[in-house]
């Protein structure tokens, strides 16, 4: 693959370098649509059949808070309360978590039910076909880079809960979409001298370690699980801070630096949305990455007249890559975009 200014960067390695990438010629910027009135809400995201726009809001002073709804096809039209519960939920919105009086309550939305899991009250995350959860016991005293962090997954219920692995200064980053795999960072044993990026069957134990990264953050897995994007701050070497694209798949992965710092979002499992950090711009740029070809697109221009600045990094894309939400700087107000 080639990539805009690519720079193939491995931790203890001289960097290498491929062909850049492309980019293509601008587009018009698409047109937005106004969602909500009277600023509004935080934390947009879709439905998982990109139907509605959900957002925590209180939108009267009788309204209880919660997570209301607008359907994209009725703009500006009254809020509707969609859940008390704040979340966070499974994939597909059938389940809430309930951290209460110390302990972990999972509710099922549809018809209430609740149940508790034997955790100590510690948060989980849902695998993405909502059936397992996994979380993390950590050390409680000691530095946070080096904190010893045992790792249990269980059945949604609760049921069948093992430790999976232990790491030392890290945990787990997020389920793949086969919902057996997990991949996890941290240092395997105290006195490793850095940390490792690995992915971890829990059903067999297999560990297959993919690479050294320090300082890892932002990773976020692509739909099908084949790459993984993220960026490096505050490394101990400083020529390692930056954005990073990796191959999930590949027996030997090298991080693919990318030419840009700011915030992404995976439009389908090819394509990276992503804004670039620019300190005194009129507005935010959206831009598209092909990770297979390198190719990039500007989708929307910076525009003093646009209501595309976003507030507080709060914007998410519908599951089938087809729109994109956001709350805008400008009026704080919901907004809609259909991406070309």
């Amino acid at each position: 693959m080639g990539f805009a200014s690519a720079a193939l960067v491995v931790s203890n390695a001289a960097a290498q370098t491929r062909p850049a990438g492309s980019a293509s010629a601008p587009r018009p910027s698409p047109a937005f649509t106004q969602l909500t009135d009277d600023g509004c809400c935080t934390q947009p995201f879709f439905s998982a059949d990109g139907h509605h726009v959900l957002f925590l809001d209180k939108p009267t002073a009788t309204a209880p808070v919660g997570i209301w709804s607008v359907a994209v096809d009725a703009p500006l039209s009254p809020p509707t309360l969609f859940t008390e519960r704040l979340g966070p939920f499974s994939r597909d919105l059938s389940l809430a978590l309930d951290l209460q009086n110390g302990q972990t309550v999972i509710e099922r939305l549809r018809d209430g039910k609740r149940w508790t899991v034997n955790n100590g009250g510690r948060p989980v995350i849902f695998s993405l076909d909502s059936k397992r959860i996994v979380w993390t016991v950590l050390q409680e005293v000691g530095g946070f880079d080096v904190r010893r962090a045992q790792i249990y997954v269980a059945d949604v219920d609760g049921r069948n809960a093992r430790r999976v692995a232990t790491r030392f200064g890290g945990g787990p980053l997020g389920w793949l979409p086969d919902s057996k795999h997990l991949l996890i960072g941290g240092r395997a044993n105290h006195n490793d001298p850095g940390p490792t990026l690995s992915v971890l069957n829990v059903d067999t134990g297999a560990l297959r370690d993919l690479v050294a990264v320090e300082r890892l953050r932002g990773a976020s897995i692509s739909p099908d699980g084949r790459m993984l994007a993220y960026f490096v701050a505050q490394a101990r070497d400083a020529s390692q801070n930056g954005m990073y694209l990796l191959d999930l798949t590949h027996p030997s992965p090298v991080p693919q630096r990318l030419n840009f710092f700011g915030a992404f979002r995976w439009r389908d499992a090819r394509r990276l949305l992503y804004i670039p950090l620019r300190p005194g711009a009129p507005g935010d740029e959206l831009w598209q990455l092909d990770v297979a070809t390198g190719r990039t697109e500007r989708l929307i221009a910076a525009d003093a007249g646009s209501p595309f600045k976003i507030a507080n990094g709060d914007w998410d894309v519908a599951r089938d890559g087809s729109k994109l939400v956001f709350l805008s700087a400008r009026d704080r107000n919901l907004w809609l975009v259909t991406l070309p």
